[in-house]
């Protein structure tokens, strides 16, 4: 077992341990001098007060309502004019989509990617908001700032990807580890697909807060992407070692797995990690529908290889398919 899962089984012992410890009714939803007072704790008491979740979960509710039919078309028009939506990919016309959710989680027309293992495509509609090798515990967020890799996979905060993790992680000799950052924004197609075939070996929940995650709020607040709430897949692909983690934000609390229907975020926390081992693994394919965010977020992946070219650049839109490196 190595030393990432070691850490990742005992976080487990930790949410159990945080929820045996916290006594007293939760008020249902915390004022915003108690936000401002707590939005910096990162325990189990400070999520099921955290403001964010509140609005992030009534704005579900509210996305779900029916819209009367004759609004629907001009309303998604307005929308699609702010946020720059692409309407040529839509399968469905603008008056079909009953909510908003159904609009923001629509499908769109299939598209054709390559199909070799080394190239890696985008697993979303979305920006590139950095890309690096991964050589330590800070790898690059965006401009100027850094996230810290132990704290964001794990949910303990004193876990640190040092060299010996690191080393410990990689499957193979002679290979690097690298970072990419995908921001999807509101008006970008939610579903995401997976870059590789992917062996998925297990899974984590780390419950958190649903701050924003738009690079004009991140690059001003830190430690964002460790204290929201995530769900990291850890497998492997063709060349070694690649995790992939989806990030929540608010108004996005709600991530899906398609291979595990029962999967839902977005509720009140009642553990603060929720680890989960899949034996046997579950093998999914390059370009298959992975899930959906329910609004719009971010999309993390750290993998291994020996080898890469990058095919893209800070700040590139992209299109999922689209292919952002080749790997050896």
């Amino acid at each position: 077992m190595s030393i990432l899962e070691q850490a990742l089984k005992k976080a487990v012992g930790l949410g159990y341990l945080k929820w045996g410890l916290i006594f007293g009714v939760a008020n249902g939803m915390a004022v915003y001098s108690y936000y401002r007072e707590n939005r910096n704790n990162n325990d189990l008491e400070a999520y099921q007060q955290s403001v964010s979740r509140y609005v992030s979960y009534q704005s579900g509710k509210m996305a779900e309502r029916k819209i009367p039919k004759w609004l629907r078309s001009p309303l998604f028009q307005l929308f699609g004019y702010v946020y720059n939506v692409n309407y040529e990919d839509m399968v469905e016309p603008l008056e079909n989509y009953e909510n908003f959710q159904q609009f923001f989680t629509r499908k769109i027309k299939s598209r054709e990617f390559v199909k070799e293992g080394n190239k890696l495509i985008v697993p979303a509609d979305s920006k590139v908001l950095s890309f690096c090798e991964v050589k330590d515990d800070s790898p690059i967020l965006v401009k100027n700032m850094h996230y810290k890799l132990g704290y964001f996979l794990t949910g303990q905060e004193t876990f640190e990807m040092n060299a010996k993790v690191l080393e410990d992680a990689r499957k193979r000799e002679n290979t690097k580890l690298y970072s990419v950052i995908f921001y999807l924004a509101p008006g970008d197609y939610h579903r995401y697909h997976l870059p590789c075939d992917f062996e998925l070996k297990s899974r984590s929940h780390i419950v958190g807060h649903l701050a924003p995650v738009k690079i004009s709020y991140i690059e001003k607040k830190e430690k964002v992407y460790e204290t929201n709430e995530r769900v990291a897949l850890f497998g492997t692909y063709q060349y070694g070692l690649m995790n992939i983690v989806l990030v929540g934000a608010t108004n996005v609390g709600s991530m899906t797995l398609n291979y595990d229907v029962e999967f839902q975020t977005n509720r009140k926390a009642e553990e603060l990690f929720v680890y989960k081992h899949y034996d046997p693994k579950i093998f999914l394919r390059k370009g298959d529908e992975l899930g959906m965010f329910k609004l719009g977020s971010t999309v993390v992946m750290m993998f291994e290889a020996e080898n890469v070219k990058w095919n893209i650049e800070e700040g590139q839109k992209c299109r999922w398919g689209d292919v952002f490196a080749e790997v050896s």
